[in-house]
């Protein structure tokens, strides 16, 4: 795997063969993939990282230097296309733009990202459980609650939204006939917000409530200590506060509980450290578009 923080610079692979190619990008993982995905002969890869101003200067270097060298190069030109670099070279690698053009017809044609393909099967049937939830009475408290959390908890929740934490619209995790959700906000495996509604059969009524799970506190601040206990069902964070609260609007909660809020961003940011999400594959993207949306009223 490439790590993701390989991103602008100069590359060369190495194919079986003793070829070479030698290319540069402003997002290697992405190009290695598309190249995998064209040749199956890649035998080493080796990668330098450059500033995007040095990348022309630093390509045509190291062409020079391999075909000084007398190395046979796997690249090919755009020779009926106007000479010298093109932005698009930084999105779209010239030996791909050179193999389009020379692309035979009758063949297939190359292939789309399959992790794109995915990203639209998983838009498309997230969305819609969360047009169910837009018309939900308690809709517009849940959004303005899931921006507050979002917004003051999660570090730069535009880079991890979909990978590090997930947002789910009407789950069936923990649905039965006295209970429900309406969303559940995860980071990895750990679900750090959550509401939902419960239902009293005697009033023949269901109730909004809400639960956020955070850090352990040294001490519990008075205003949660009666609806604070701790839990232990999550392996991988250990011990955590879980805070429950009626209703959905718990923005006093974090914007006006320095202690909760505190304890909700360490444990936040214990689990984006860790890595990717295992619940990304049901990471609902209209909701969080939504979210980041209401974030701007």
């Amino acid at each position: 795997m490439i790590p993701e923080k390989l991103s602008c610079g100069i590359y060369e692979l190495l194919f079986t063969n003793g070829e070479l190619y030698v290319g540069q990008t402003v997002n290697f993982p992405a190009r290695f993939s598309s190249h995998r995905r064209r040749w199956d002969d890649i035998e080493a890869v080796r990668f330098a990282e450059a500033i995007p101003d040095e990348l022309d200067e630093k390509e045509r270097a190291a062409i020079r230097s391999r075909v000084e060298q007398k190395r046979q190069l796997r690249n090919k030109t755009l020779l009926s296309q106007p000479v010298g670099p093109s932005p698009l070279d930084l999105i779209v690698d010239p030996q791909a733009q050179a193999e389009w053009l020379q692309h035979d017809a009758r063949s297939e044609p190359p292939g789309v990202d399959p992790e794109r393909i995915t990203l639209a099967q998983r838009r498309i049937k997230s969305r819609v459980k969360f047009e169910k939830l837009r018309q939900h009475s308690e809709f517009t408290k849940v959004l303005n609650s899931v921006a507050t959390y979002v917004s003051q908890v999660i570090v730069w929740p535009q880079e991890t939204e979909g990978r590090q934490w997930s947002l789910t619209a009407l789950p069936s995790t923990a649905k039965h006939k006295t209970n429900r959700r309406l969303m559940t906000l995860s980071i990895r495996n750990v679900e750090v917000l959550v509401m939902g509604e419960q239902y009293w059969e005697d009033e023949n009524i269901w109730e909004p409530y809400t639960f956020i799970n955070t850090a352990v506190m040294p001490e519990i601040p008075q205003e949660v200590a009666q609806v604070t206990a701790v839990s232990t069902s999550y392996r991988s964070a250990g011990p955590v506060h879980q805070i429950f609260a009626a209703g959905t609007d718990v923005t006093p909660l974090i914007l006006n509980i320095p202690e909760v809020l505190q304890a909700a961003r360490q444990l936040a940011m214990g689990q984006l450290r860790k890595g990717s999400s295992v619940l990304a594959r049901h990471h609902n993207d209209s909701f969080a578009d939504e979210v980041f949306a209401a974030m701007d009223l």
